[in-house]
């Protein structure tokens, strides 16, 4: 069963989020750097997808990138992005990006990192509709820690969310079970 619900997990979202592992850019701390990796979960799958940075709901970077390689953007300080990241078959992903900060703010880290996996349309049946077009993390500046980081309630808020509808867990691994003939006495 621990499998069953690792597959689950896996196959639906993995998101970590991370920054604090990672030692500091000697990149100008005004610009803050952020390094992503869309993983791929089915090795039948076609390898890219396409990454778009907005800014102000206009798009000013867009590329195509294979997944399990790293892509990088350069964002500019005191602005708001949203990355948002597509795929034929899958759900849009999207993560915003508040690089806000105070004048007088010194950096001890520019740079953050994510993986993130994305949604299968039909995994995406068994979820909560209202939340499925909401960002799935949301990045800022922590005062205490003095570097940009994921804001974790929100990212557990919005996954535990997810499963809040008509279909309960138990439900959800077991159609996840089903379509996806994992065997049970595996686990």
């Amino acid at each position: 069963m621990k499998k069953t619900i690792k597959h689950l997990i896996t196959g639906i979202v993995i998101l970590v989020l991370s920054s604090g592992s990672i030692k500091a850019s000697k990149q100008d701390t005004t610009d803050f750097i952020v390094n992503g990796i869309i993983l791929k979960t089915n090795k039948k799958l076609d390898s890219k997808c396409k990454v778009e940075l907005f800014y102000e709901n206009k798009l000013v970077d867009e590329s195509i990138i294979k997944l399990n390689k790293p892509f990088e953007y350069k964002l500019k300080r005191n602005v708001w992005y949203t990355l948002r990241v597509t795929k034929e078959g899958f759900l849009p992903l999207s993560i915003s990006f508040n690089t806000e900060l105070e004048n007088n703010t010194s950096l001890k880290n520019n740079l953050f990192s994510f993986e993130t996996a994305l949604i299968d349309l039909e995994d995406a049946k068994l979820m909560n509709d209202d939340l499925i077009d909401f960002p799935v993390g949301h990045v800022a500046y922590n005062k205490e820690t003095h570097k940009f980081e994921a804001r974790d309630i929100y990212t557990d808020n919005y996954l535990s969310g997810l499963y809040k509808n008509s279909v309960s867990n138990a439900d959800i691994v077991k159609e996840y079970v089903t379509r996806n003939k994992i065997n049970d006495n595996a686990c």
